[in-house]
């Protein structure tokens, strides 16, 4: 009996001390994943944007849908995403999706300070959006190498989502696409696009740029299961070589015409066109090669001095006017001077979604928000309501001369 007594005091002895053992591997597991997160969070900030939308209501009635009784109103949107800080000169990367016809763009840090936010542009092969805000103390990104990532390896997503923010999620990467993106087997909300993508040391790897699997649970005005398990994220050492090009453009703004002169020309004190590039504010308004600048502005062309200080001169978004020499033939133009930016990139603010994330020939579809004022929705589904009576009543009509 004793020793019965001894062998359960045994078991019960290791069994307490294996359940002690392993809680003290999950706080200390616990405690890794709080300091991981409280390290990240500050280079995640949360974007918003405000646009404004006109739209058309046709006014409630017995069969208005016959009548053209419609009313025009306009509505101000704010679209909400995820960004991080680049660097500390307050330069921010996020999705252009976010920012699609904005007229106002607000950055939030994550100690809940909101700041103004200044447009750059779009990489469009991307779909990256470059801002830039100021403030002071900012926490920029730890990039991480991107390339030396393994397959299945744990990752951590910040960012904004469904109005909490940071929102944490862990997932791994599961397979990449044939451009060389990430393809994350994580949950993304609406609101996670445009966020961060860290390794387990809190560098960043990624940006996420699209959600996959678009199945939704829509049920009357509420959607159901908003998280989509797989998302796209571009590597970071792919955005970080784009954004550096990016910002060392913006800081020399140098302004652009988009031609090339002859050197046999200029040694005969003559400016004859070589080449003119494709795209540039030259070609768009047909000056070719063999063209001879006379004037610029009125101002006379004696040298290529002078045209490049001239351009250099000209407020970005200036008409000016060209004086040339075509075939003995005088002619002007009146192109419009431009900042000299990387190719691919627009300095101008999307006027819609850029799906160009991933290779045309992968076999996946791509969730985009589809955002609806609150006002706009309940107008849409008192309509819905309104033409299924209508229907009925109809139905009912047409069964009587049956």
């Amino acid at each position: 009996m004793r020793i019965l007594i001894a062998i359960n005091l045994i078991i019960v002895t290791f069994v307490t001390n294996l359940f002690s053992q392993k809680s003290h591997v999950l706080e200390s597991l616990q405690t890794e994943i709080l300091q991981l997160i409280h390290q990240a969070k500050y280079s995640v900030v949360t974007i918003s944007a405000k646009s404004s939308h006109s739209f058309i209501i046709n006014k409630e009635g017995p069969f208005s849908f016959l009548k053209n009784d419609r009313e025009e109103k306009e509505d101000n949107l704010w679209t909400v995403g995820s960004g991080i800080i680049y660097n500390e000169d307050g330069y921010i990367i996020t999705r252009s999706s976010i920012l699609a016809d904005f007229d106002e763009i607000k950055v939030t840090l994550c100690d809940e300070t909101e700041c103004e936010a200044e447009y750059i542009g779009t990489d469009e092969k991307t779909g990256l959006a470059i801002l830039k805000i100021d403030g002071k103390n900012l926490g920029p990104i730890r990039k991480g190498n991107s390339d030396e990532i393994p397959l299945y390896s744990m990752v951590l997503v910040l960012g904004n989502s469904m109005g909490i923010s940071p929102f944490a999620s862990f997932g791994l990467i599961n397979g990449y696409t044939r451009d060389g993106k990430f393809i994350l087997s994580t949950p993304i909300n609406p609101g996670n696009i445009g966020g961060p993508v860290f390794n387990l040391k809190g560098e960043i790897i990624g940006i996420i740029t699209a959600q996959l699997d678009t199945d939704v649970l829509m049920l009357g005005p509420s959607f159901l299961d908003y998280s989509h398990p797989a998302g796209i994220a571009i590597p970071i050492n792919q955005v970080c070589l784009r954004t550096e090009e990016i910002i060392k453009m913006h800081l020399t703004q140098k302004n652009w015409l988009g031609i090339q002169f002859d050197p046999d020309s200029l040694k005969k004190d003559k400016l004859i066109l070589k080449n003119v590039i494709p795209g540039s504010p030259a070609a768009r308004v047909g000056l070719k090669k063999g063209d001879q600048l006379i004037k610029y502005n009125e101002t006379d062309l004696a040298n290529i001095q002078i045209v490049g200080n001239l351009i250099e001169q000209t407020k970005p978004g200036t008409s000016v006017s060209i004086n040339f020499i075509r075939n003995s033939r005088p002619l002007k133009v009146f192109p419009l001077i431009e900042r000299k930016w990387p190719k691919g990139f627009n300095p101008h603010k999307p006027r819609h979604l850029l799906p160009s994330l991933i290779n045309e020939n992968i076999d996946m579809s791509i969730q985009f928000p589809v955002i609806l004022s609150p006002e706009r929705f309940q107008q849409i589904n008192s309509r819905m309501i309104q033409m299924e009576n209508e229907i009925r009543s109809l139905k009912s009509h047409l069964e009587k001369y049956q």
